[in-house]
């Protein structure tokens, strides 16, 4: 019954909320309405294309089709991972704010874990861009954070600088990322070289010298490196990404058939009604055996036997205190044997 009460109540939310995600969604996929060259690097494909998919209409993508397609993920590969290294250090080595203001270091190392990802594994769910973008960010976030709290320690950064044993440095870093791995995993945003981000926050001279510099450094990073991926990993036959927030269609109604959408709210309807019945059979059978244990309670008090009640006080009364004491115990067992009797004739 309690379970009925709670799906009853949780029903109703359910289907509001349903309906306010299905009515802010596209009634088809919004990027099928820019231009092809557009579409192709932001991961669209037509519906009914199936992979691998068509290259770029032009040589020399076109002469793609000639070659295996395994050979053409290894050139794409390592295309991308040189480009995608080499975009993030020449632009954190010009004469920009990363180098004349913030003295970032060439690179953040965790990238290159993460090039592996992009451009080695594109169809792996941690690879898609949530996990790289929102992941490397909230390592770095929490890294930080964490850091900033030893870092109070006015001694933290000489302790970095030379070899010696001292707690402070491996307390830091095994709880900067064991926080940034429980962070991921609580938004869903888990991606595996982003624990070295937050490990980095934590242990890396530099990085720990760059404080809450560090975030937009791996931010700017990490967009750099999805927009050049975006663009080697589309020219030819396969798609990246799969999906930018979640499998399956986010912004996109699936099916706007009416007749499912009635049918829908009519097995709701059916559910809610089974419910109540149910719902009403219990507190109904509850009700019956309550008054029915009632009853057989007052029963049980009320109806008890005369006749074994008197005998029981019959049989169970001594006799009176002066006869006991005037009469000998042959003339007390007499008369109490013919009070008894007497007692037996009013029965």
């Amino acid at each position: 019954m309690q379970q009925a009460n709670r799906n009853g109540k949780r029903r109703p939310i359910q289907k509001r909320a349903r309906s306010f995600l299905h009515n802010i969604k596209f009634r088809k996929d919004y990027r099928a309405g820019l231009p092809l060259i557009i579409t192709r690097f932001t991961g669209y494909r037509p519906p009914d294309a199936e992979p691998p998919y068509e290259p770029l209409p032009f040589p020399p993508f076109t002469w793609l089709k000639k070659i295996p397609l395994r050979l053409e993920v290894w050139i794409f590969a390592w295309i991308g991972a040189f480009g995608g290294i080499l975009l993030i250090e020449a632009i954190m080595s010009t004469s920009t704010a990363f180098r004349d203001t913030y003295h970032t270091p060439t690179i953040i190392t965790s990238f290159g874990a993460s090039a592996v990802l992009l451009f080695g594994v594109i169809e792996s769910p941690v690879a898609q861009p949530r996990n790289f973008v929102l992941g490397h960010f909230i390592s770095a976030f929490v890294g930080t954070a964490i850091t900033r709290l030893f870092v109070l320690n006015g001694s933290y950064q000489g302790y970095l600088d030379n070899t010696n044993f001292h707690p402070s440095t491996f307390i830091n870093g095994g709880l900067s990322m064991a926080t940034s791995l429980l962070a991921m995993l609580i938004t869903g945003t888990a991606h595996p070289p982003a624990g070295a981000t937050g490990l980095n926050a934590a242990v890396e001279t530099q990085v720990v010298t760059l404080s809450w510099r560090y975030l937009p450094t791996v931010l700017a990073s990490s967009l750099i490196m999805l927009g050049w991926a975006l663009i080697i990993n589309n020219v030819g036959r396969r798609r990246y990404p799969l999906h930018w927030w979640a499998p399956g269609a986010t912004f996109v109604r699936v099916d706007d058939n009416p007749e499912l959408e009635k049918a829908e709210e009519g097995e709701i309807e059916v559910e809610e009604m089974e419910e109540g019945d149910l719902e009403r059979e219990s507190t109904t059978a509850a009700s019956e055996r309550l008054s029915e244990d009632s009853g057989k309670h007052r029963e049980g008090l009320y109806r008890v036997p005369s006749r074994e009640v008197r005998r029981e006080s019959v049989q169970a009364e001594p006799a009176s205190l002066p006869s006991a004491i005037d009469t000998t115990p042959g003339e007390y067992s007499k008369r109490r044997l013919s009070s008894s009797r007497e007692r037996y004739r009013w029965d």
